[in-house]
């Protein structure tokens, strides 16, 4: 099934299989004709993906503009860092780390931790289309923004080090997002299809 349009912005997902409150199937996004997940696994749970994505549907008609000439690199990790992510510029600590009793390594990650709090704003910087851990603990993260009367969504696997820059005809991708949503109100019986 398709919600959206393929050639600028859609899911794909087919329910496969359904099991007390949760339907599972193949998922994939399709960003200008090409799909974006480079697998199609088959084990999505689409109404979790679906209620992550409506946690975002009020903001969607309330886009931040971006200027005409944005640095999509900068604007990426601005939004990653306005929503409490790390980027590809934040430090990477040794995980041993965090469980040693040196105070000044005690003292420096508590550093970096203000340092993202302070970060953080209300609202956000861009609209964040969240996806489900299947999808952003693979490194994927969505931020959609306004620019020149287009979506433009941006987005990236690697913390920001590559950034994909998508321009889509104004409210493609929140009409794309409300199709998806009625996965929501699965799972239905697909054995009795």
């Amino acid at each position: 099934m398709l919600a959206g349009r393929p050639h600028h912005f859609a899911f794909w997902y087919d329910v496969a299989e359904s099991t007390g409150s949760f339907c599972y199937g193949p998922f994939n996004i399709f960003l200008n004709g090409k799909l974006l997940l480079s697998a199609s696994e088959s084990n999505f749970t689409l109404n979790v993906i679906a209620s992550d994505l409506r946690r975002c549907y009020d903001s969607l008609g309330k886009l931040d503009e971006l200027p005409p000439d944005f640095d999509p690199c900068a604007v990426f990790e601005r939004a990653l860092h306005t929503n409490g992510y790390h980027s590809y510029s934040d430090p990477v600590f040794p995980s041993h780390w965090f469980s040693e009793t040196d105070e000044r390594i005690s003292a420096l990650l508590d550093l970096f931790i203000e340092i993202e709090d302070s970060r953080r704003t209300i609202p956000p910087y861009g609209v964040e289309l969240s996806m489900y851990s299947e999808i952003s603990d693979t490194g994927w993260r969505f931020f959609l923004f306004s620019q020149g009367g287009n979506d433009m969504l941006l987005c990236s696997n690697d913390l920001g080090t590559t950034v994909l820059c998508h321009a889509f005809p104004e409210g493609e991708v929140k009409r794309a997002v409300e199709q998806f949503l009625t996965v929501e109100h699965l799972p239905y019986d697909v054995s009795a299809e």
